[in-house]
C-alpha cells in the first residue's frame, strides 16, 4: 500500500474530517526523528489517533490517557485520568511527542492542562494541540445573525456538556504562558461547501492582512502570519505545534 492510500484510511475520531490525516502528514514530513520515541495522546478517545501513530510509527512506544478506557487498545499503555484537574500519569516515563487533538474545550484550566502537558515532555520535546476554528466567514455571519458560533449551541442542558470556546489568540497566550515555543500553525479540514465563503474571503482578507501587518502589538508580525493566513477564513480547523525549551542546567 502506498503512502497516498495510508493516509485515505486514517480514521476521523472525534474532530473534524480530516485533521489526523493533517497531523500525520506533518510528522512525516519531519523525516525519521518520531521512530523509536515515546508517543502519548491526551485525551485519546477510543484511540483512533493511537492506532493511526502505531500504525505510521511502528518502532515507537504510544501510549493514550482519558476518562474512560478505550476499547482495543492495551491497558499498559492507557492512564484513566481527568485531565481538567492536576494529574501525573506513567511516571517516570517522559515523551518525545504528546497530541491533543480536539480536548482543550472540554478543561476549565486550560493553562494548568499546557503545564502538566509540558512536564511530561522532555526537553525540545514536541506538544500538538489541536482546535476548532471559529474565525471563518461563516461564524462570523453566525455571530452577526444568531449570536453564536457555528458550532457551538447557545442552548445548554444540564445533560449535555457545554463546550468552551477558545480563540486561537487565547490559546497561544496560554501556550506561552505556560513555556512553550510556537513552531507551527497550520489550519485544516475545508469541505465543499465552505468555498461558497470564497466571495466574501477575498473581500475582506485584504483588510484583515493590512490589520495584522501594521497593527501597534507586542506579538511578531511572523507569528501574526502564521496564526491568520487566508485559510483562516475558510478552514474549520487548526493545530499549533510547540516545542518545549531545553531546561538550563545550574
Amino acid at each position: 500500500m502506498n503512502l497516498q492510500d495510508k493516509l485515505g484510511e486514517i480514521p476521523r475520531g472525534h474532530t473534524a474530517r480530516g485533521v489526523h490525516r493533517a497531523i500525520l502528514e506533518y510528522l512525516i514530513d519531519q523525516g525519521p526523528k518520531w521512530n523509536k520515541k515515546n508517543l502519548l495522546d491526551l485525551p485519546c478517545g477510543q484511540g483512533q489517533l493511537m492506532g493511526t501513530l502505531s500504525n505510521f510509527f511502528p518502532e515507537s512506544r504510544v501510549f493514550g490517557s482519558d476518562m474512560q478506557p478505550p476499547q482495543n487498545v492495551s491497558i499498559t499503555n492507557f492512564a484513566q485520568v481527568d485531565a481538567s484537574r492536576p494529574f501525573n500519569i506513567f511516571s517516570p516515563e517522559k515523551f518525545d511527542l504528546i497530541t491533543s487533538v480536539s480536548g482543550v474545550m472540554e478543561f476549565d484550566n486550560t493553562l494548568q492542562f499546557f503545564e502538566q502537558c509540558k512536564n511530561l515532555l522532555n526537553d525540545s520535546g514536541t506538544f500538538i494541540v489541536s482546535n476548532d476554528n471559529v474565525m471563518t466567514v461563516r461564524d462570523r455571519l453566525s455571530f452577526f445573525w444568531l449570536g453564536k458560533f457555528r458550532q457551538y449551541s447557545i442552548f445548554t442542558k444540564q445533560e449535555y456538556p457545554t463546550w468552551k470556546v477558545v480563540t486561537i489568540y487565547n490559546m497561544t497566550r496560554i501556550l506561552q504562558d505556560a513555556g512553550f515555543t510556537i513552531k507551527e500553525v497550520r489550519y485544516c479540514s475545508v469541505r465543499g461547501k465552505d468555498y461558497f465563503m470564497l466571495p466574501l474571503a477575498i473581500i475582506i482578507y485584504p483588510i484583515k492582512f493590512l490589520y495584522i501587518q501594521f497593527a501597534k502589538h507586542g506579538m511578531p508580525v511572523a507569528l501574526r502570519r502564521r496564526m491568520y493566513p487566508f485559510a483562516c477564513l475558510l478552514y474549520r480547523h487548526y493545530f499549533i505545534v510547540c516545542e518545549k525549551p531545553v531546561t538550563e542546567s545550574i
